[in-house]
């Protein structure tokens, strides 16, 4: 039964350190962020925005050149097809 003890004790002390390190890294995070005022995050805002839309440009960029599209001569074959149709008139 004094191995549960042990284990114990070092799930405590691995508990502790992880509490210390998260402790840390707050501190560290809030040196970083103590100058940041509105105009420094409606700026990076900004930028996030611009970058997302020229990720949306470019993926739809490379959405369109994987599209199968319709052969030319099958173009060409529809628009003399089209051509044979006589054109309504307008009666008044």
């Amino acid at each position: 039964m004094e191995y549960v003890n042990y284990i114990a004790l070092a799930c405590s002390i691995v508990a502790l350190g992880l509490s210390l390190i998260a402790c840390s890294r707050i501190g560290k995070f809030t040196k970083a962020t103590a100058d940041t005022d509105w105009e420094t995050l409606a700026n990076l805002t900004g930028d996030i925005a611009a970058l997302k839309r020229t990720c949306q440009t470019l993926n739809n960029r490379l959405n369109g050149m994987n599209k199968a599209t319709i052969p030319q001569e099958q173009i060409i074959q529809q628009m003399l097809q089209h051509q044979n149709v006589e054109p309504i008139s307008r009666g008044g």
